[in-house]
């Protein structure tokens, strides 16, 4: 008969019938009582009388109980199977109750054998991406060559005597092109500096660019696109006794630059304002921002906006790597990047870099 104690934890614990089997010790470790089935558990040779922890290896340094009533989970038995060991401190003594854990057990090798599985399932299925991305890379890579036999036939073609009419098409023809050429190299690009080209970059202090700089160089650089869309372009100055040098590579920061304020002017409606701006952040970091008044990025868009191959409404139809590349550049260089809505209309594009080793504010 299980004794009472027992029992209604049993109850407490359980609906189903988990073979229990207990042991009783007393306040110095020995076994003074024991039932249920313990056969079940190889249990049945136990000396009473004798110190509990020596007979059952499993229980060394658990008796006597000091207050707390530990629980034991998936304990492996001399049969075998696997039990559930929850100790009971009673005026009696002791109590330690044995319930079968061994189809518990099982289910858990077989949800360790199917998260082991679907691990293999994922690292095959990333391969097979990558492949993907290898093969679009070499199709792509392969479209530049005509391309450029294209450019060259119009080039060439501007050199004839033309129509005005066929001159127009001549001028499409070489917009298209050269559209089809910038996508090109965004894609060649974005799976070149994901694989190799963001290693070189520096945090040496004498060769660190300054943000201020290709702040104010790639504006003035997209001063005409933004007088030719009617908005305005507005960098705010920044503090002359700041040292603005961060970690990254000047070329590379100039295009992450330039591509947030290049989206920023794609979303901006005629007559409003681009603001640029940097300021010192914390943990020695430099943040840029880019804040525009367009319509807000929407909700469905912001969890991907910074993936390979995110798109717009705007952008329907076509290929977005900018932001991409400004992600994996940044993050390569131990910054970080984000997007925010601002309070009344429009968007903040953010981005931080932190300060080559040894720079002083």
């Amino acid at each position: 008969m299980i004794p009472a104690p027992v029992q209604t934890h049993i109850d407490k614990l359980i609906d189903e019938d988990r073979s229990p089997a207990y042991l009783l010790a007393d306040a110095n470790g020995k076994l003074v009582a024991a039932g249920g089935q313990l056969a079940f558990y190889g249990l049945e040779s136990l000396v009473i009388g004798d110190d509990l922890s020596e007979q059952l290896y499993q229980l060394a340094g658990q008796l006597p109980l000091q207050g707390d009533e530990p629980m034991l989970p998936c304990v492996q038995t001399d049969t075998g199977t696997y039990a559930d060991l929850h100790f009971l401190k009673t005026a009696d003594g002791d109590y330690v109750l044995f319930l079968d854990a061994t189809q518990f057990e099982q289910h858990q090798r077989v949800m360790q054998q199917k998260g082991n599985d679907l691990s293999l399932a994922y690292q095959k299925l990333q391969k097979e991406i990558q492949k993907k991305e290898v093969l679009l890379h070499c199709i792509v890579h392969d479209l530049a060559g005509p391309l450029l036999g294209i450019k060259g036939g119009y080039e060439l073609l501007a050199n004839e005597a033309l129509t005005p009419q066929g001159r127009k098409f001549l001028d499409i023809g070489m917009r298209q092109a050269n559209k089809q050429e910038k996508l090109i190299k965004e894609i060649l690009d974005a799976f070149a500096a994901e694989v190799a080209t963001l290693d070189s970059f520096t945090i040496d202090l004498e060769q660190a660019p300054r943000v201020n700089q290709s702040l104010r160089d790639v504006a003035e650089a997209l001063q005409p696109a933004f007088l030719l869309n009617h908005v305005k372009l507005n960098i705010i100055a920044a503090d002359a006794a700041v040292n603005w040098q961060v970690v990254g590579e000047r070329s590379r920061l100039d295009r992450v630059v330039s591509n947030l304020i290049e989206n920023a002017l794609r979303h901006s409606p005629p007559d409003t304002t681009v603001t640029v701006a940097c300021r010192e952040s914390d943990h020695h970091q430099i943040l840029v921002t880019i804040d525009d008044e367009g319509p807000g990025v929407p909700a469905e868009l912001s969890a991907q906006l910074f993936q390979k191959f995110s798109q717009g409404k705007k952008g329907k139809g076509k290929i977005v790597l900018g932001l991409y590349f400004c992600r994996i550049t940044v993050e390569h260089w131990g910054g970080s990047i984000g997007h925010e809505p601002l309070p009344e209309r429009g968007t903040r594009f953010w981005f931080k870099l932190p300060r080559p080793q040894g720079q002083a504010a």
